[in-house]
């Protein structure tokens, strides 16, 4: 087949390809480029295209054009997901003012939690500072206050619940 023939071809099946592009393209100008996408699909589905099988030219273009815009929409949610404009925002900021302010973060919250301690009974209050600031083991707790392991994993559970309902 010639270029003309093509061509004229490619505008029979304007229909089909102008929705295939309208769907796939996320701006305006996309949909040019899709348009000559298009275009070279019809190209190349003309050169594979087998009359003996039975399956009509348009509906052998259009499982081409879908096929190759379900690619397409792929690669366009990975370059969405990376989100270039965030990475170069991010190399705007200072990362020691984003260091200092994650501290500051922490600090104050270290310092909630804590005034948070003081709503809980004593002996939870003393669970929750050997099993996170001493980093023991609750066997280890529930030996040295005379508890068994199974009430001071529940006593923990019971106070971190509580803390977390207080945060």
């Amino acid at each position: 087949m010639e270029t003309e023939e093509i061509y004229l071809l490619w505008m029979k099946f304007a229909p089909l390809w102008k929705s295939w592009a309208r769907k796939l393209s996320y701006v305006d100008d996309e949909k040019e480029d899709l348009y000559q996408e298009s275009y070279l699909l019809m190209q190349s589905a003309l050169q594979h295209y087998d009359p003996a099988k039975g399956v009509p030219f348009k509906a052998y273009y259009k499982m081409i054009l879908y096929r190759w815009g379900k690619k397409y929409s792929m690669r366009k949610r990975a370059i969405l997901m990376e989100d270039e404009d965030l990475a170069w925002h991010s190399d705007s900021i200072d990362t020691q003012t984003v260091d200092m302010s994650k501290a500051l973060i922490q600090e104050e919250a270290v310092t909630h939690l804590r005034g948070l301690l003081t709503l809980l009974t004593p002996l939870d209050q003393l669970i929750i500072r050997r099993f996170y600031l001493e980093e023991k083991a609750l066997k280890e707790i529930g030996v040295e206050l005379g508890l068994p392991l199974k009430s001071v994993a529940t006593r923990k559970d019971r106070a971190l619940k509580k803390l977390k309902m207080l945060f």
